[in-house]
């Protein structure tokens, strides 16, 4: 059950399509919608950040954090849910480090993709935050996305308490008797079959919950993880998909790339991630 959203944004009029679709959907659950808006300094290059960040005083990232405030309360002030904006305003790094980190407590939290954020250093960084930080579900949807429950899903699964985690955040996401596809990427049959008893504990497990939920195993080969799982659900009509974030030592995920960072740098349809 739903009934507190987080959305987070750095620009009210990039974000617009976000913040009209986190509002129906706070509509549709009955949920409480806050919106938290990050304020930086300006950039002498914005593709160069953080490292062009220009000093601003105290007072007049305040100023500036305070129109956004009034943009984006503006359009708020229309719906019918209950919904509330708050600030949060420092450097670029601060902001990074702190955002849906402490304050405002969310069932789950929502991001819009690099289309509707001015700074994407900003927000590839405040979605690790979240994800590393923050305790919650985190959705990263499009300018498409109707955050409404999604009629087919999909999950990446590899058996970890990450993914164990995403599962279960999922439930809610999907409609009552929806698809779901649980999906494995395997470089050989061989680690193929030797997740073959995990998954089918998780078809088992969204069976009992009114779903129709179906096994896909896919070789990768050369192909990466996360190009693998795309393809899948870009070829499938998959409308949500789901994965348990950063699942291997951090470390390992920094030197490699791990799907987590593919799927946050460049997402074509609305994630799930969970840790």
């Amino acid at each position: 059950m739903i009934k507190d959203i987080l959305l987070i944004i750095d620009n009210a009029v990039r974000a617009e399509p976000i913040i009209h679709a986190a509002l129906a959907m706070a509509e549709r659950e009955s949920a409480d919608l806050t919106i938290e808006i990050l304020t930086a300094g300006p950039l002498f290059i914005p593709a160069l950040a953080p490292m062009t960040a220009m000093y601003l005083p105290e007072s007049e990232l305040a100023r500036d954090e305070a129109a956004r405030i009034q943009a984006v309360a503006d359009t708020v002030a229309r719906s019918f849910c209950v919904a509330r904006v708050l600030g949060l305003h420092d450097d670029m790094f601060g902001l990074a480090r702190r955002a849906g980190k402490a304050g405002p407590i969310a069932d789950i939290i929502i991001m819009g993709d690099a289309a509707m954020w001015e700074t994407e250093w900003l927000r590839k960084h405040a979605a690790e935050t979240v994800i590393m930080a923050g305790g919650t579900p985190l959705v990263i949807g499009n300018a498409k996305a109707r955050l409404a429950a999604a009629r087919h899903a999909a999950i990446g699964w590899k058996d970890s308490a990450e993914a164990r985690r995403a599962m279960h955040d999922l439930i809610p996401l999907v409609e009552p008797g929806g698809q779901i596809s649980v999906v494995t990427v395997a470089q050989d049959q061989a680690e193929a079959d030797a997740m073959a008893d995990s998954v089918g504990e998780v078809v088992r497990h969204f069976t009992r919950h009114g779903f129709d939920a179906q096994a896909h195993q896919l070789l990768a080969g050369v192909e990466s993880d996360a190009s693998a799982l795309e393809a899948f659900a870009l070829g499938h009509d998959v409308e949500l998909l789901a994965l348990g974030a950063f699942g291997h030592w951090r470390l390992r995920d920094v030197i490699l790339g791990g799907v987590t960072h593919a799927m946050i740098d460049q997402p074509r349809l609305p994630l799930l991630l969970s840790r």
